[in-house]
């Protein structure tokens, strides 16, 4: 009985081979289907983020515009990138 050998079914060997495909990255945003849209999600959840506490807790000077700029901009780009993209 104990030397008895276990063999890996066909569903490990696809899902050790899933594994490693997505890498830690995909362990965060998903495979690869997913990954753009989720990463873009994350990107503007980020630039919400930084415009709250740009508004919030930044005193009135000449980097607050630029700042609120970059993150209004980080936000259009991965919407446009979400709703832009084609499926074909």
């Amino acid at each position: 009985m104990a030397n008895q050998v276990i063999k890996p079914t066909n569903a490990h060997i696809q899902q050790a081979a899933k594994k490693l495909e997505i890498g830690w990255m995909g362990f965060i945003f998903g495979d690869a289907t997913e990954k753009p849209g989720n990463i873009a999600g994350a990107a503007m959840l980020l630039g919400f983020l930084g415009i709250m506490l740009v508004a919030i807790w930044m005193p009135d000077g000449p980097n607050k515009g630029s700042l609120l700029t970059l993150f209004g901009s980080i936000i259009t780009g991965a919407v446009g990138f979400v709703f832009g993209r084609s499926t074909s």
